[in-house]
């Protein structure tokens, strides 16, 4: 799933961020799947757009979604990342490869000292996250990923994350007292109100076929109920 830098709801995001003087930002989620690079790289366009020279990092070891590249040999600190599925280009690091290496992104110190090293070259940084709940010996942590960042956002997803999900979640970021920046509603699987209010009308046996269709289309042409969840 894409979604544009310039949709109002990044807007809010981006400028959450900065009235809270965020140059550092942990996008994390409960389970795979959630939106949390969606989020990332349309938050990262956002901050380009804004003309800051910004950093995306990958340390989704569950589900990478990046790889490196290598444009530019004669500069050590022009490093490439390319989405898999959409091929978009970024200034960025991939998941590491090197054990040491994800031994210090796992230690919250050393990755706060990372993230001042990556803010001398980058005004911006966003770090695409392994899920909160998918713990294994692989993944770096999101929370101590978190705790090393200005702010973190938690990505929910709708009619997929349990309350219990998002409980146990948020007790992780409170364990390491985490400064929360918010939390984003992922509605790609909630069904808008006016697609509940064609399948209550479904139910109504003395509604005609003809006007049941009729008040289907009136309803899924409403761009008000459509954004309803």
């Amino acid at each position: 799933m894409t979604i544009p830098s310039t949709h109002i709801e990044i807007e809010q995001i981006y400028l959450a961020a900065e009235f809270n003087n965020c140059r550092s930002v942990c996008i994390t989620a409960c389970q795979s799947g959630d939106g949390v690079t969606s989020i990332a790289t349309a938050l990262t366009e956002r901050y380009l757009l804004a003309g800051y020279k910004t950093l995306l990092v990958d340390l989704n070891m569950f589900h990478p979604a990046f790889y490196a590249l290598k444009l530019n040999q004669s500069d050590a600190m022009e490093h490439w990342i390319k989405h898999k599925h959409s091929h978009r280009l970024f200034n960025g690091l991939a998941t590491p490869n090197d054990p040491l290496a994800e031994l210090a992104y796992k230690d919250p110190f050393m990755m706060s000292r990372r993230i001042e090293q990556w803010l001398n070259n980058f005004e911006r940084i966003v770090i695409d996250t392994s899920p909160l709940l998918k713990i294994n010996h692989r993944n770096i942590p999101a929370q101590s990923v978190a705790s090393a960042c200005d702010k973190t956002i938690l990505v929910v997803r709708g009619n997929i994350n349990t309350t219990t999900q998002i409980e146990s979640a948020m007790k992780l970021l409170r364990l390491r007292k985490i400064s929360l920046l918010g939390t984003v509603f992922n509605a790609k699987d909630q069904p808008s109100l006016s697609h509940e209010i064609i399948r209550g009308l479904k139910k109504i046996p003395f509604i005609s076929k003809n006007l049941r269709h009729k008040l289907e289309v009136r309803l899924l042409k409403s761009q008000f109920l459509s954004q309803l969840a």
